[in-house]
């Protein structure tokens, strides 16, 4: 049995070698690949009781998706402040309707800071 085994081994062996067998697919990958980190938050609902709001958000470095989950009878403001190179800050607002989920891209990346707010409109 092992000399059987041995035996198919090398006869395999001899197959990749020679070509006889179909390459495998490899994926590479550029030294500049990295990977997002994802952040999350939540705020409670006024009503019902008991329920949230819950984002979550990628540090992209061209756009930025918010992806929302309204629990709350209520819409809810979602506001992303953005640093420029200058050093200037300025935000982006959108309105999460109420008992719906979904996503907005925003055409900015990397926020500095995200806000659910309590209004149901943006300031």
């Amino acid at each position: 049995m092992k000399s059987r085994n041995l035996f198919l081994a090398a006869a395999g062996l001899g197959l990749a070698l020679s070509g006889g067998l179909p390459a495998v697919a490899t994926a590479e990958t550029s030294g500049d690949v990295s990977v997002q980190d994802v952040h999350r938050k939540s705020a409670k609902c006024r009503t019902p009781e008991g329920q949230k709001i819950n984002i979550s958000w990628g540090d992209g470095s061209v756009t930025t998706t918010v992806y929302y989950n309204n629990h709350c009878n209520q819409a809810r403001a979602i506001e992303l402040e953005f640093v420029k190179e200058s050093g200037e800050r300025f935000n982006k607002c959108f309105v999460a309707p109420a008992r719906t989920q979904g996503s907005k891209k925003i055409g900015n990346g990397n926020p500095n800071k995200v806000s659910i707010l309590g209004a149901s409109r943006c300031p």
